[in-house]
Formats: structure tokens, sequence, C-alpha cells
């Protein structure tokens, strides 16, 4: 049954998108998890990760600051990727990240 006044080739676009979104959830729900473990992970790269989403810059702007791709950036977030100290470096200045090294025993 149709709306009135919806087209069937409007109706058939909307059913192919439904489609098409319902096949990507499972893969955007994987990378959201993967991407919340790696943020809490209690490494440099799991803080740094942390800090890198608490200063809500944009990913493209940061990757472009780093020197990195922006798909190296997300790989590196979901943690499948790692990253030169000098890259973290460069990634962690242009998030305006301060690391402190405390020593306690």
């Amino acid at each position: 049954m149709n709306p009135k006044g919806v087209s069937p080739e409007l109706l058939l676009r909307v059913r192919q998108d439904r489609e098409t979104i319902a096949g990507e959830l499972e893969s955007l729900h994987l990378q959201h998890e993967r991407l919340q473990a790696a943020a809490v992970e209690d490494t440099l790269s799991g803080h740094l990760r942390q800090a890198i989403h608490a200063s809500h810059r944009s990913l493209r702007e940061l990757a472009r600051e780093s020197g990195l791709a922006t798909e190296a950036l997300c790989a590196f977030l979901e943690g499948n990727r790692s990253l030169s100290s000098e890259v973290l470096d460069r990634l962690a200045r242009a998030a305006g990240i301060v690391v402190t090294v405390s020593r306690g025993l």
C-alpha cells in the first residue's frame, strides 16, 4: 500500500537505502567496539587515544596537522595500527596534549 503522494520509485529507493543501512550496521557496531576497547587501554597509546577523543578536534584536522592520512589516524584510534614515536609526538602536539611522566615506585 503506497502512502499518498509517494511514487513507487521513491518507495523502492527507501527500501534499498534501508537494506544498505542494515548491512552496514554490524560493521559499524564492531568498529565502535574496537574504538572503545582501544581508548580504554592502560597504555601510552590508549591514553593518547582518550585525549584525542576528549580534544573534540576533527580527525581530518588532526591527521593533516600531524602529517598522517586520515585513514591511518582512524586505524590507530581503532587499535589496528601502531605509530612511530615521532608521529605520536606530532599527533599529541596537534591535539594540544601535554604528556607528564610520573615515576611512581
